[in-house]
């Protein structure tokens, strides 16, 4: 953030895990049809995260503890770490198709 030659894009997506890997197909596609090598250094950092829990900080009194939870779901964090791994086995999977595609070209 403190420099002004980086680029930070966040962005968020509710989806199925299916619906995930459909747009990282799309991803590699893109990124083959619009290249950016010529306006990024060679390295890319991409972080993702998950939403487990929706939590009301307002000032209005104390804040008794609940389990964590998202729309009035709970949220089971065992499910979490699996479905972490499987966007991690995702992505690597795209990226791996991406770079050979690349070097096809």
């Amino acid at each position: 953030m403190n420099d002004p030659r980086e680029i930070m894009v966040i962005g968020f997506v509710e989806s199925e895990l299916e619906e995930l890997m459909a747009g990282l197909e799309i991803d590699v596609k893109e990124r083959l049809s619009n290249p950016l090598d010529d306006v990024i250094e060679p390295e890319i950092g991409r972080k993702f995260g998950v939403m487990i829990s929706e939590d009301d900080f307002s000032a209005e009194g104390a804040i008794d503890y609940k389990p964590p939870a998202v729309k009035g779901e709970e949220t089971n964090l065992e499910d979490v770490y699996d479905d972490i791994n499987q966007v991690a086995e995702f992505i690597s999977q795209a990226s791996a198709k991406r770079d050979k595609l690349k070097k096809e070209e």
